[in-house]
């Protein structure tokens, strides 16, 4: 049998262990919240709703752009974005609820309706979330596109949405393989004149 004084030593050394324990683990969550990527979807009007001169001024584009930004040094890994539909004006039919986004400055060599990945590290990733484009020599086509300019020209993939004239809500969400996923929520009024096309945040 022990003493009561070498049970009181036992007693005290466990309390020692797992008061270790609970601090090693306690150091851990803070490095892994502290090292992990942490991912910030920024958008501030009005000077990420342009106005672009396509083709040497032929064509007219307006693009409304956010920005995700890397909060952390540790590079995010994978990232992929996708525009999620959460209403949408009454009386209007979307086929697809969600479609893939496309990052700026990615060279695609074909069109693709599946979430490319890319890496996210100190630097700033642009993605293009609503735009209108007014034709050469053409009267503006009522409402505006969510999805990407260079999907335009295959319609049916599931990387664009036409938005008939009135006022839609969306989620984008940008998930990495190793970091928590971030999103942010957008009113889209789709015009009937191109000019008018407005993205704010929600």
């Amino acid at each position: 049998m022990f003493s009561d004084s070498t049970k009181d030593l036992f007693t005290a050394l466990g309390a020692a262990a797992g008061g270790l324990s609970f601090l090693r683990l306690l150091v851990s969550d803070v490095r892994d919240r502290y090292t992990k990527p942490r991912l910030s979807i920024e958008f501030s009007l009005p000077e990420d709703l342009r106005e672009w001169n396509v083709h040497g001024a032929a064509r007219k584009q307006k693009v409304a752009t956010v920005h995700v930004r890397n909060k952390r040094r540790t590079p995010a890994v994978e990232c992929a974005a996708v525009l999620r539909v959460i209403s949408e004006p009454l009386g209007v039919t979307i086929g697809e609820r969600e479609y893939s986004l496309h990052w700026a400055d990615t060279d695609y060599t074909m069109h693709s309706n599946v979430a490319v990945h890319v890496d996210i590290g100190l630097e700033r990733r642009r993605l293009d979330v609503a735009f209108t484009i007014l034709p050469d020599g053409q009267p503006s086509r009522e409402g505006a596109w969510a999805g990407i300019p260079i999907a335009l020209s295959a319609p049916t993939q599931a990387t664009q949405a036409y938005l008939p004239p009135g006022e839609y809500r969306f989620r984008l969400i940008v998930a990495c393989a190793n970091g928590k996923a971030t999103a942010r929520e957008f009113i889209v009024n789709s015009p009937r004149d191109w000019k008018a096309l407005l993205m704010r945040p929600a």
